[in-house]
């Protein structure tokens, strides 16, 4: 795919902690593509500090294992997904057949990932913006290009989980904000699964149109990437293999399941404008 997207900054520093008010209008966009974000051979990935440290192998942050730089030169970027691409090539589980599976599910409005940000008083620098992440549903219209379409109108998923984070801003043209989870269903190793991201991050820009880029960085346990490859429709060798891989690069927290539980995963996006039917 093209991408049109800059390098994310570091996780957002709010100052004083407190939150932000929705008094303007609110703006929703909707994901029309996405893609999972991996490393190059020089150690350089799109990304988040999603800790706020700046690790290095065998250091005492990240679990010791060493962070990416991004494209922009900042230090710390969490993507530790990257490190299992080889082992995943050797599977069915390749990058291109995941990322496939999930656009599908876009394609065929299976899944309308929304971002709904409120406050936005200016998309030039607004240091108080909300956002309210969860899922759109409708008859969701694509154009020639076989994307979704800008201008639609969507209802919220009621049975999609909401996550709100009001602590977001926006700098020189791009909101970011953390605190975000939200659930992405696929279909990896011949088990079908909810992927959740867990204490991540969000960022994003305007690219005109009424289209956007971002990425949406976070931790996925590692408990439940294990979990599916110890289902039974998957290869048992496949399985050990995936949980051996998975014990050596755990390199976040997971809030549940403790100290070094966690995956580090970025997703790069690009979305619609749209809106809600209204109440």
């Amino acid at each position: 795919m093209s991408w049109l997207l800059l390098a994310c900054a570091e996780a957002p520093d709010t100052g004083d902690g407190g939150t932000c008010s929705s008094s303007a209008d609110s703006e929703l966009v909707v994901v029309r593509t996405i893609e999972l974000v991996i490393a190059d051979d020089a150690g350089l990935s799109e990304g988040f500090n999603l800790d706020g440290a700046v690790s290095t192998s065998g250091g005492s942050s990240g679990c010791g294992i060493g962070d990416y730089v991004s494209p922009g030169g900042v230090e710390g970027i969490d993507n530790n997904f990257s490190r299992l691409v080889p082992t995943l090539e050797t599977t069915e589980a390749k990058v291109e057949t995941i990322e496939g599976l999930i656009q599908s599910a876009i394609d065929s409005g299976e899944l309308l990932i929304s971002f709904e940000l409120g406050g936005v008083d200016s998309w030039e620098n607004d240091e108080c913006v909300s956002l309210s992440v969860g899922q759109a549903t409708g008859d969701a219209m694509l154009g020639t290009d076989g994307l979704l379409l800008d201008g639609q109108t969507f209802d919220p998923d009621p049975g999609a989980p909401v996550t709100e984070a009001d602590d977001g801003r926006i700098s020189d043209g791009t909101f970011t904000t953390t605190g975000v989870a939200t659930d992405i269903p696929a279909q990896i190793l011949n088990a079908y699964l909810t992927l959740p991201i867990r204490s991540g991050a969000v960022s994003i820009t305007p690219q005109g149109d009424d289209l956007y880029a971002g990425f949406l960085g976070g931790g996925v346990p590692t408990s439940y990437l294990q979990s599916v490859a110890e289902t039974e429709n998957v290869d048992p060798v496949v399985a050990e293999l995936l949980g051996t891989v998975l014990s050596y690069n755990a390199d976040l927290d997971d809030p549940d399941e403790g100290e070094c539980k966690a995956l580090s995963m970025t997703l790069a996006f690009d979305a619609v404008g749209a809106y809600w039917y209204a109440d």
